[in-house]
């Protein structure tokens, strides 16, 4: 597919960036409407954190990609140049917990809490639109199919630098996280329902997201043959290990809640041990993968895992709602 949007003397202006700028667009306006309307709130909170996560999240997302590509940029004037492309998402996600964590310390009466929840679902929805723009840039993709059956978006889309059809990695991480933003906006609704009243706290929101789309890379990123690989290795996934860090870490924040709800049960044990397990298995198919290139298999293992480590984190954060405590014995 041609990335070339529109021409103006020197001036080129890409499809791919054109969806960059709607994702963050849709990303920043879904955050206001989701913080007027169940946060009810008036302040500059969502405001400021916007303004400040944008320059922080840039340059972490530039450092993250750099990091990891480092022998693409010849000089120093090279890693200026922005217009070349080089991001890592993760980097922009952390963008925004590290604001968060500047403004709560600048500010005490900064809600952190409900900021990140509202820039969480707003962030699940611009990601929608961030990785339909591979379709035109030609990136986040997998390996190449042979099958002229499979031939066709959204599963394959045609590569011009390979010259083949090889699997649209993105359009499923679209899908996935368009799931994502689905359930967030739920929990919104629900949340905010006058007769049951505030089930979680602010932030839970944010933290599922980083659970949930923590997830989707432990799958998604396996599969991308153009991945952040860690500098020294051939097959560590940056973004990879940095979903297992998140998940794993949100799935334990829960299961100590939990615990101070509800004294100890088991499953505030098994839901972490799920997470590392995962974590393991992952691990264990990566390496498997590469030395007898079963993919089909390597894939759908590494799914299983990830799903359950979806469940069983959705599960025991449910365990810390004050109307919906569940004893499981």
């Amino acid at each position: 597919m041609d990335n070339l949007a529109l021409l103006f003397g020197s001036i080129s202006i890409y499809w791919h960036g054109v969806f960059m700028a709607l994702a963050i667009a849709l990303a920043v306006i879904v955050s206001f409407i989701l913080h007027s309307v169940f946060y009810k709130s008036t302040n500059n909170d969502l405001l400021n954190c916007i303004l400040l996560s944008m320059p922080v999240g840039f340059i972490l997302s530039r450092v993250m990609y750099w990091s990891c590509n480092a022998e693409e940029y010849e000089s120093f004037a090279d890693h200026l140049n922005f217009i070349r492309g080089g991001y890592a998402l993760y980097g922009a996600i952390f963008g925004v917990l590290v604001s968060a964590a500047i403004l709560k310390k600048c500010s005490p009466k900064f809600n952190a809490g409900e900021t990140c929840d509202c820039m969480a679902a707003g962030a699940a929805l611009g990601i929608v639109l961030g990785r339909l723009s591979a379709y035109f840039s030609g990136d986040n993709i997998g390996l190449v199919i042979k099958s002229k059956q499979l031939h066709f978006f959204p599963l394959t889309v045609y590569n011009v630098q390979k010259g083949d059809w090889v699997i649209a990695v993105f359009s499923f991480e679209a899908f996935f996280s368009f799931i994502i933003f689905c359930v967030l906006f739920l929990l919104f609704a629900k949340n905010s329902n006058e007769k049951e009243g505030m089930k979680g706290k602010p932030g839970d929101i944010a933290l599922l997201f980083l659970l949930m789309h923590g997830c989707s890379q432990g799958l998604f990123d396996s599969m991308h043959v153009d991945a952040l690989l860690v500098p020294g290795n051939s097959f560590v996934r940056l973004q990879q290990i940095l979903g297992a860090v998140c998940f794993t870490a949100v799935t334990v924040v829960f299961a100590v809640r939990s615990k101070k709800m509800n004294g100890f049960k088991w499953y505030q044990a098994v839901s972490p041990l799920i997470a590392i397990a995962a974590v393991g298995i992952t691990l264990w198919m990566e390496l498997d993968r590469i030395s007898y290139h079963n993919f089909i298999r390597n894939y759908s293992v590494i799914f299983i895992c990830m799903l359950s480590v979806a469940i069983s984190g959705i599960f025991i954060y449910r365990t810390t709602l004050k109307s919906n405590a569940v004893d499981v014995n």
